[in-house]
């Protein structure tokens, strides 16, 4: 009856919705552990809720549809499976059915009327005229490689499992202490000082034995690991290689130039800071203080803000969301501050300009290559297109990649060696068309497999076979001695140092020396921080050293990388800079966030849940045949 209603056509239609179910992470399910052998006619089982590999094989290509928009062009399946495609079909499978056993023992359902209001009241499919189209929905079927009735059954399908999930995860509103604990520790921020240990500061390492070295490349034989390497063969059909078919005359890229000369080049760009404010009083407040004479670095510090909190980077007008700001920015001339500026966002912000970089239009000979490279693009495509069908007839009359280069005088490239990196075993890069995307492929496939051609979009057309493969092998520690000797040295080196450093933080806190003191002995000068939150660093002050820093007290001392040579910091904090009261608008982002992670977390619960109630069995044999993981028996 539904299909009856929908094929008369009535009013307004549904929206193409992806079929993609709302569900978390599928570590939960654990699949390592539910792989069995139970029968050959089902693939998976979860309760009584059985997936057919007809189930499977809609959902793939579902994913693979999705895996490749993410990436912006088609993934060949070889490619697909590399990044995770078969897992990522299993965890849809077996948590949708899961939810659909539960729905089912609940009782609940959608009925007809419910599915055709909500398709009558989707715009997507409407006519001209406002109402629903027939012809315009089985188009769209036909898109998805859909019928009418399966479209039904997986709209049923998905309202259900929505309505479920929704109600599993809503949250109510966030306990106060939890919304207080996260504040502080997002806004609260420590102010340190500290000074340089220099490695020359601790005794030297002397010169190892033997013994220390190969004990040092049995503990890291990683570092002395060669990758595996690949023989690679290449045929690329790019722009470039149909070039000359194309005929772009000096009079083509003249028009070009003429055409688009006002969005070639730089458009003005500036370097700037901006403090921003909670209201117009407070802006004022930060002008007036600037103007008489204030750093505008110095007031944002005392308003609790770092360099980093003020620093907006180098950029453009249209970088901007706040036009007003914008607009007030790009009208100060070099090192000059804005008045208080209230933003069309609600906003409200002093700005200062610290560099401006002028927009620069090029001249004809300035552009011409870039030019030539962009009608090229736009024109290539067809002549791309004819060069692949010619390619693929070759390779079907039983031609291999060579030999089809060959005959249609393309340039067929062999690789003696790469990693997945696309270094060659001397270090030296390889450069390769859609490199990433070519790598990627290569290292799915194995030798001897004829693989499909990557569609580079812009770059053209890439056809690849592996001819060979270098296993991954540990090298002979005489070829990499001196290689273990210089790692050795460093660890070796920093140990000591990190020696040193602890003794001088147990002094500190025993009050046997004092910062001063250890400043002196060292011939250097104690230099402070910031004020810095969890996520901050600055110059010699890195992560290890932040998140050391917030686990001591005030007055606390502590030791940690410097990032200089060898050498590390040894630093105190000097003050804790409590988090800010929360306003209205964070109180809001910090409920929705917790919110979030309280929804995400009950989710899980509920999956766990239900695979402990109704079990999970997957058919391993049937579905390594659907995978191509095994032969057939």
């Amino acid at each position: 009856m539904a299909l009856d209603t929908l094929r008369k056509g009535a009013a307004r239609t549904l929206g193409l919705i992806l079929v993609a179910l709302l569900v978390v992470s599928f570590a939960v399910w654990g699949i390592a552990d539910i792989f069995t052998g139970y029968g050959r006619q089902t693939l998976i089982s979860v309760g009584d809720t059985d997936i057919s590999s007809q189930d499977y094989a809609r959902v793939q290509q579902d994913v693979l549809r999705s895996m490749s928009q993410q990436q912006g062009r088609s993934l060949s399946l070889q490619e697909a499976r590399a990044a995770g495609l078969d897992t990522r079909v299993l965890e849809r499978l077996i948590g949708g059915a899961a939810v659909d056993t539960h729905a089912k023992h609940l009782g609940l359902g959608v009925s007809d009327d419910a599915l055709l209001a909500q398709i009558m009241k989707d715009p997507a499919f409407q006519d001209a005229s406002g109402n629903f189209s027939p012809l315009n929905f089985q188009a769209a079927l036909r898109n998805i490689g859909m019928n009418e009735a399966s479209y039904l059954y997986t709209l049923r399908e998905q309202n259900l499992r929505r309505q479920l999930l929704v109600t599993v995860g809503e949250v109510a509103q966030s306990p106060k202490a939890l919304m207080d604990a996260l504040n502080q520790f997002n806004e609260e921020r420590r102010i340190l000082k500290y000074v340089l240990v220099p490695k020359s500061a601790a005794d030297g390492v002397g010169a190892p034995t033997d013994e220390d070295l190969k004990k040092f490349y049995d503990n890291h034989q990683a570092k002395f690991t060669q990758p595996e390497y690949r023989k690679v063969g290449v045929l690329a059909v790019t722009p470039e290689t149909v070039k000359d078919e194309l005929n772009i005359t000096e009079d083509d890229l003249k028009a070009t130039y003429e055409a688009k000369k006002e969005t070639l080049g730089n458009v003005e760009r500036r370097q700037l800071q901006q403090i921003a404010l909670p209201d117009m009083a407070a802006a004022k407040a930060a002008h007036q203080k600037i103007t008489s004479g204030t750093d505008f670095v110095e007031v944002a510090k005392e308003l609790g803000l770092t360099e980093t909190d003020i620093d907006l980077g180098t950029v453009s007008k249209k970088d901007f969301a706040d036009v007003a700001i914008a607009e007030a920015a790009f009208k100060l001339d070099k090192d000059a501050v804005s008045e208080p500026i209230e933003g069309k966002l609600g906003s409200f912000a002093v700005v200062r300009v610290v560099e401006i970089e002028p927009e620069k239009i090029p001249t004809f000979d300035e552009a011409k290559a870039d030019l030539e490279k962009e009608i090229l693009k736009d024109r290539s495509s067809g002549a791309i297109f004819d060069v692949h069908d010619q390619v693929e007839d070759e390779l079907a009359a039983g031609s291999t990649l060579e030999e089809a280069a060959g005959k249609l005088k393309l340039d067929y490239k062999v690789i003696d060696q790469v990693d997945r990196e696309g270094r060659t075993p001397g270090g030296s890069a390889v450069t390769l068309p859609a490199q990433k995307d070519l790598l990627i492929g290569v290292f799915a496939t194995d030798a001897g497999i004829e693989n499909d051609p990557i569609d580079a979009r812009d770059e053209g057309v890439i056809w690849y076979e592996v001819l060979g493969v270098t296993p991954s092998q540990l090298q002979p520690f005489d070829e990499v001695r001196e290689a273990v000797e210089s790692d050795w040295r460093g660890e070796a080196t920093r140990n000591q140092v990190s020696k040193f450093a602890q003794g001088l933080v147990s002094a500190l806190n025993n009050g046997s020396k004092t910062l001063d003191g250890v400043a002196q002995e060292l011939d250097t000068e104690i230099l402070p921080t910031s004020a810095l939150k969890r996520d901050d660093i600055t110059v010699n002050v890195l992560p290890a050293a932040v998140s050391q820093a917030f686990t001591l007290p005030k007055g606390g001392f502590g030791s940690a990388p410097s990032g200089v040579d060898e050498g590390r910091i040894v630093f105190q904090v000097e003050d804790i800079v409590a988090a800010p009261v929360l306003d209205e608008r964070v109180k809001k982002r910090l409920n929705s966030q917790i919110g979030l992670l309280l929804s995400e977390d009950t989710i899980a619960e509920y999956f766990s849940a239900l695979e402990s109630r109704y079990g999970v069995r997957v058919n391993q044999q049937a579905l390594a045949k659907l995978v191509g993981t095994s032969e057939e028996p």
